[in-house]
């Protein structure tokens, strides 16, 4: 085979190649429950919310990150391990009352992406933000808090001020998503018998 072969066939690999590119990268998909943004050379240009087929100019000129419009559960302070059994973290949940009482107190998170862009670029780990000012927030609450209401009666209390200063912080960061709810899981004390004693405090003061 000629020199002029093996350049000819070369390059209509080359050609072939380019063309399966730009075939492939030129079109996506959105689902109902989805959203998208285009990004051209490295910037978020628009946000797709509507459902089903779109096109882009082909890589790399432009790309889509498809994004959830679902709503997330961040769990503070426990975990689901392969075989569905909970695990709990007993460092990340052990905070003190405003009495000071040892308390462990785990939490739910529900949140959504409402803002793609700021989601993707204003920070680098939107869900590390959210963990770190969820532990801010209900630790602060918590240190505000005494024993008995954290315990007792007071959990609805504890739940509405970390939603409040949670929202407030997830704002003030300004990295695309909403708080929705905050719910207390369990809020106990560390071991057997601190629980002991303090049951029977609580048993012979309503005695």
């Amino acid at each position: 085979m000629s020199a002029r072969r093996i350049a000819t066939a070369m390059g209509m690999v080359i050609l072939g190649f380019f063309l399966l590119i730009i075939a492939f990268t030129t079109w996506y998909t959105v689902d109902e429950s989805e959203q998208a943004v285009v990004i051209t050379f490295g910037k978020a240009d628009t946000t797709i919310t509507d459902s089903g087929l779109h096109f882009k100019l082909p890589w790399p000129i432009q790309k889509a990150e498809v994004l959830s419009k679902e709503t997330y559960s961040l769990r503070f302070g426990y975990k689901q391990d392969k075989s569905g059994d909970l695990v709990s973290y007993d460092k990340e949940t052990k905070m003190i009352t405003g009495d000071e009482y040892i308390v462990l107190t785990d939490l739910v998170v529900q949140w959504k992406i409402t803002e793609p862009q700021k989601y993707l670029f204003n920070a680098q780990n939107p869900q590390e933000i959210l963990r770190d000012a969820t532990s801010a927030s209900i630790r602060s609450v918590i240190g505000s808090s005494t024993i008995d209401a954290a315990l007792t009666d007071g959990k609805a209390e504890i739940e509405a001020k970390t939603k409040d200063l949670l929202a407030s912080l997830i704002k003030k960061y300004d990295i695309g998503i909403i708080v929705q709810s905050v719910k207390l899981q369990d809020v106990e004390l560390p071991n057997a018998e601190v629980r002991a004693a303090f049951t029977a405090v609580t048993d012979a003061r309503e005695t």
